[in-house]
This record gives structure tokens, sequence and C-alpha cells, in this order.
């Protein structure tokens, strides 16, 4: 007997006819004997692999009994539930009330089933084989919908639907490489969605869905790398969100989704090589967001404007990443330690996006370590974001002034090739008012234009004029600009470690007392006081050959006579030496110890002598300009923040 399917079937009279007739397959006729008791109907122990008469129900009937039958043949409030049945034809839900749940164990679906706003008490689907996807979008269901075990071609599309249970689709099998394997955009789930250990070919999407529990994709495999593997943009989840081992090739989307619990990417694979791995821009996580022991990385991670409350990570799972956009990424609680020189490579990674940089990252850090008492690391961290912002900003310079000497370079060419290159200018930067001036002062016709030859060239040579001064401005800017961050970074921190300007005047000192007190013992200093220098002791002292140190033997106390006797010195009375008090005088400007002003070194006596007179100078200089970017850094002129 050759099935076929049905007509609609509304009234019971249908199925007696159907019956008496010899119509109703075996496998029909246990169901409606578990439609009228309110048992399972069990047809076979696992799926059908083909369709005969023990194992066919068609769907006509099929859909009389899910909708309850007719006053002369009501089915039981418990639904049907199906096991092991072959369903011919088209199963058309679409715009009905079950009467109870639907629940289909291991049957096969020859054709697409049609539910779309379908309410029931609960839809299951579990190990079933289905050949054409699922239409189910906005179904209402009060319970769960389960679709465990089951292999699905085609798309899967609960959009829409309001789901008062739990949504469940664990160790499925979901296949639809050329759109959505599963989607269920703007879906309302009162539990929790469940993916745990699912296989899809296409995308998931959640884009937009309410979740009132956890959403589990614990050990998921989704491949879609043309695209969206996992779309949870917009998605509102009350739970957690767990992507533990799971292995995705294609971009994960959480752009602008908020979950209240914590998003666990624990031991999970994401790979985008050409785009991005986990797109998290404006992603809040109210508990936390866990990153940590990632198998693998490929493609960029991008936590623009994210805002997580604990931070859990580590720096081997950042390292992996391909590009880092960490521009406006705000943590609460840091739970993945503070190892500075670790956390300066992850920041330098994540701070440069499409080569701007952007200093935001530090400052979090910064802020966070300031907040939790690390002062001296949250220093070191600003420290270091001045440094990269000063060296982006001359890297931009650069930039400018290699495209301006590449304008520059094309008003050059030879007629032929300057098209060319001024067309492919224009192409890098379409809207560069340089390349505007370019193309109109070389047009590809110069007949064309209302000026005579002569004003024509003086304009061009004025534009590659204009475009190589400019590259010299970059060059002396630059340089100055790089003077001055070493100086600043070197005396103050650039305003974070002021103390770093008592260190280096202490240097200064050192350097200053090192070249005095050489100068003095090898006797090459003098008194600078004038009468002092034309007196007849100091003369005598210092014309004698024989004495080899005139200052040190004229300002002692005792001095040999020609006899041997000791006799008092002239200069005993004088400013006594001393080597460091000399160098304090020469290096702090704010300090006037008297040495400076009574003994000057002499360069005529010896080499030492000679050194420090020039060494005073640059002593002198630097202690000025130590000591007021240390005086600046102090009292706030230079800003730290």
């Amino acid at each position: 007997m050759n099935f076929e399917d049905l007509h609609l079937i509304t009234r019971w009279a249908q199925v007696v006819q159907l019956r008496e007739n010899d119509l109703l397959t075996p496998a029909e006729l246990v169901l409606l004997e578990s439609a009228q008791t309110g048992t399972a109907a069990q047809i076979s122990q696992t799926v059908p692999n083909h369709k005969a008469p023990g194992v066919l129900i068609r769907a006509a009937l099929l859909r009389y009994l899910i909708l309850g039958g007719c006053k002369d043949f009501r089915t039981q409030p418990s639904g049907i539930t199906l096991d092991g049945a072959w369903i011919g034809g088209t199963l058309d839900l679409s715009f009905t009330h079950a009467r109870g749940p639907v629940d289909f164990f291991s049957c096969y679906f020859a054709e697409r089933p049609q539910m779309v706003q379908l309410q029931a008490d609960g839809l299951a689907l579990v190990g079933c084989i289905i050949t054409d996807g699922i239409n189910a979008a906005r179904v209402q269901i009060s319970g769960n919908v389960t679709l465990n075990g089951s292999r699905i071609e085609g798309k899967v599309s609960l959009s829409g639907s309001d789901i008062k249970g739990h949504l469940s689709c664990t160790q499925a099998t979901l296949h639809h490489p050329d759109g959505s394997a599963f989607k269920a955009q703007g879906m309302k789930v009162a539990s929790s969605v469940l993916l745990e250990g699912t296989t899809a070919t296409g995308q998931v999407s959640l884009l937009g869905a309410q979740i009132g529990g956890q959403l589990v994709a614990i050990g998921v495999a989704f491949h879609n790398p043309e695209g969206h593997a996992l779309n949870a943009q917009s998605v509102q989840v009350r739970g957690d969100a767990f992507l533990r081992y799971a292995a995705i090739d294609g971009e994960v989307s959480f752009m602008g989704a908020e979950i209240s619990g914590v998003l666990d990417c624990t031991h999970a694979t994401m790979r985008n090589p050409d785009g991005s791995a986990l797109n998290a821009q404006r992603l809040i996580v109210r508990e936390g967001f866990i990153w940590r022991r990632l198998n693998d990385v490929a493609g960029t991670v991008d936590l623009t404007s994210a805002h997580v409350g604990d931070l859990w990570d580590d720096p081997e799972s950042w390292a992996i990443c391909e590009k880092l956009y960490l521009s406006g990424f705000i943590y609460d609680v840091l739970h993945g330690g503070i190892n500075v020189p670790e956390r300066l490579a992850w920041l330098k990674m994540g701070a440069v996006s499409r080569r701007e940089f952007y200093p935001q990252p530090y400052e979090q850090l910064a802020k966070l370590l300031r907040d939790t008492g690390h002062r001296t690391d949250a220093r070191t961290i600003m420290v270091a974001k001045e440094q990269e912002q000063r060296k982006a900003s001359r890297a931009r310079w650069r930039r400018e002034r290699d495209w301006r000497q590449q304008l520059r370079a094309a008003s050059l060419l030879p007629k032929d090739e300057q098209l060319t290159a001024i067309t492919a200018l224009a192409a890098r930067r379409p809207n560069d008012l340089h390349v505007a001036r370019l193309a109109l002062l070389h047009p590809e016709d110069e007949t064309a234009v209302a000026v005579d030859e002569m004003t024509l060239q003086m304009a061009q040579k004025q534009f590659r004029d204009e475009q190589r001064w400019f590259g010299i401005r970059v060059a002396w800017r630059n340089m100055g600009s790089l003077i001055a961050d070493r100086v600043f970074g070197l005396v103050v921190g650039y305003g974070h470690k002021p103390e770093r300007s008592f260190y280096m005047l202490l240097a200064l000192v050192f350097v200053g007392w090192f070249l005095a007190d050489r100068s003095w013992e090898e006797g090459d200093f003098a008194p600078t006081a004038g009468p002092v220098l034309m007196s007849e002791s100091w003369q005598s002292l210092a014309t004698d050959p024989a004495i080899q140190n005139p200052a040190k033997v004229w300002s002692d106390k005792y001095m040999a006579d020609a006899d041997g006797s000791l006799i008092l010195t002239a200069g005993r009375d004088y400013e006594t030496f001393n080597a460091v008090s000399y160098a304090v005088d020469l290096v702090v400007p704010l300090i006037s110890l008297g040495q400076e002003a009574a003994w000057a070194p002499s360069t005529t006596r010896g080499p030492w002598g000679w050194w420090l007179w020039w060494a005073r100078w640059w002593l002198i200089a630097l202690g000025w300009i130590v000591t007021a970017i240390g005086a600046a850094a102090v009292t706030g002129v230079i800003r730290r923040d």
C-alpha cells in the first residue's frame, strides 16, 4: 500500500473512515491508542532509517491529535509523546494551540516542521533527525523547549519565541553552512539556554535574546569561518555565560551584551584570522570576565568600551591574541596578578588601535593600582604611558612627513606616470586637501588650465617647497620632542616620580665633588678674592716651584718656615675649602655655601683644574634644569594626570 499525505483532518469521523477502510498504518493505530490513554506512543527503539508502514505516521493525523482532536475524540491533557516514528509530510502547527506538551523522541522528519506562533505547554525533539530545519518562530511555550541530541539539516528558527522554561539544545548537531544553523533573535527564555556539547555549522544567533538564567555553551564546536559563529550581540543574560572548552571558527560577538554573572572563556579556542575572534565592544559583565588558560586565539580580541566587574586573566592568554583593543576597557577588580613587565606588555599590545595610541588602558590600570595601594606600580605604569604616548605622537608626525614626501615625489614624476601616482594617493586619502591641490596643479591637460605655463610651474614649485619645509619642521619638532621627553622622563618621570630630581642632584653633586676633590689635591685651586691674589703671602707660595699645592698650604693653620719651624699662615682665616660643599654650591642654585665665591679652579696648573673649569658650567646649567623641573613636578606645575 502506498501511504501518501492525508488531507487536513479536523473531525473524528475522518479518522474512523480511514480505519474502516484499512488506510491507517500500524504506527498510526498505536498513536491513536496512546492518545486515547494519555501514554507515550512507542513505535520503535531508534530513529527509523526508511519509510515503512510500521513506523510511518502522517503529519495530518499527527496534527489533529496534537491539537487535542475534536469534541467526538478528545486527547488527554498530557499531550502527545511519540517515540521512533517516521513523520511523513509537513507537520504544520503554525498559529495553533496544542493540547498539552508536544514531545518527539528518536523521530525522523522528512520535511520541515512548521510551528510559527505555536502555543504549547512544552516542545521536545530529542534524538531526532530533521532534514530541512525547523520553523518555530515566535512560539509561545509555557514549559521547556528541548532539542537535545538531534541532528538537524537546515535552519532552526526560534526568533521572537517566548519560552517560560529553559531552552536545551545539548549534544545536538546543527548543519546549515549557507546561513543560520540556529536562529533565536529576540527570543525570551525565562530560565537558561543550554548548548553544551553541540556542534553547529553555520551561524548560531542569539541576537537581542533575553535569558533569565545562564547561557551554557561548554564544549561546543561552532563553525562559520565566513561570518559570525556565535552572534550574541545585545543579548541579556541574568546569570552566567560559559564558553569553557568551546572550539569556535568564526567571530564570537558579545557586542553590546549585558551579563549579570560572569563570562567564562577558560580553555576556549577562538579562530577568525581575518576578523574578530571576540568582539566584545560595549560589553557589560557585572560580576566578572574570565580570560584564562585559553587554548588558541586567532584574530582580534576587541574589548573597546567594555565594562566588567572582576577580571580574571593570565598573560599567556593575552599573548596569543593576534590583535588586542583595550581602549575604554574598564574593570573594577583585577585578579590576574600585578607583574608590572607583563602588564606593560599587555597594555602596549592593547592601547594601539588602527595605528592610533589610546592612553586610557594605562590610566585604567594605574587608577586601579592606586586605589588598591600599589602606588609605586601605578607610577611605573603612568611613566610607561607617557613614553608610549609621546612615541606615538612622533610616529604620527613621521607618517604625515612621509605622506608629504610622497606628494612631493608625485609632483616630480614624468607626465605619463603622474596621473597614476595621483590617482593612487587619492584612493588612500580621498578627502585630503593636499591631494586635491596636487591634482589641480597637475591636470591631465595643462592647456585647459586658465593660467599661463610659467604661473602654473611657479605654483607647482611652491607646492613642492611647502612639502619639503614641512618635512624639515617635522624633523626639528621630533628632535626637540625627543630631547624634552628624555629630560622630563629622566629627571622627574614625566611628573610621576619627582623624587628622581633629588637623585639627579645627588649624582651631579657626586660628579662635582669628585672633580673638586681631585683638583684640590692636585693643587689646581686658587682663591678668588683680588686682594688675596695680589698679596705677597699668596704670590710667594703661588710662584714657588717647590710647592705643589699652594692653595692648601696657604689656607692651612701652620706652614713650615725655611729653618723648619712652624709659623701661622696668612690664609688661615680665609674660607676653608670643602669639596662636597663646593659641589653643592655649583649644582644647587638655591643654596650658597660660600665655596664658589671663595675658590676657583685654575686652568693653568694641571688637567684636573682644566676639566673642572669646563665641567662647572655644565654642572651649574644642569643643576638649574633639574631643580626647576623637580620643583615644578612637586608643586604640580607639571601635571601628572
